[in-house]
């Protein structure tokens, strides 16, 4: 039987669950390559406190270990989109929690204007993983790196504009 606190929710401790799940799950992508064991254990204690706590240090710590394990490596294939998915849903599942007491339930309107936000912040992604993945940089003529930095530029600032709250 799982113990939830008095007033919680059923989909705040889902959300919460989640919370925990998804860091460790961008970590369990590395496998068959086993990560440090004291990297793994930051990223669990990290992901535990950050799904307790919603608003706390904890999940910069837990997003930031992920990153830095998987920047270090040099890995450029499909598992880092996935991961990059992964801690962005982490990252909008934590703000929509931390808007309130875990007694509070999620409000829809937050969640679904968050869950957008989300999504345009992915809009990016997948032209920089063809940009890193597709380009040798050994054969592609310089100016093929300028477009593509203007391309990637040009998204987030498209991004950036649809994410502005609506006025009012």
């Amino acid at each position: 039987m799982i113990l939830v606190p008095p007033g919680m929710s059923w989909p705040v401790v889902v959300l919460r669950g989640l919370l925990f799940a998804l860091p460790c799950a961008a970590m369990a992508l590395a496998l068959p390559e086993v990560p440090n064991g004291l990297v793994l254990l930051l990223v669990v204690v990290a992901a535990a406190l950050w799904a307790r706590s919603p608003d706390h240090v904890a999940g910069a710590v837990a997003l930031v270990l992920v990153v830095g394990w998987w920047g270090l490596r040099a890995v450029v294939d499909w598992r880092l989109v996935v991961v990059g998915v992964l801690l962005v849903v982490a990252h909008v599942t934590a703000t929509v929690l931390a808007h309130g007491p875990g007694t509070l339930p999620v409000d829809a309107r937050l969640a679904r204007l968050w869950v957008g936000r989300g999504l345009l912040a992915l809009v990016p992604m997948p032209v920089t993983y063809v940009a890193v993945r597709g380009l040798d940089p050994q054969l592609a003529p310089p100016w093929v790196w300028i477009v593509a930095g203007v391309a990637i530029v040009g998204l987030l600032v498209v991004t950036a504009r649809l994410t502005q709250p609506e006025p009012e």
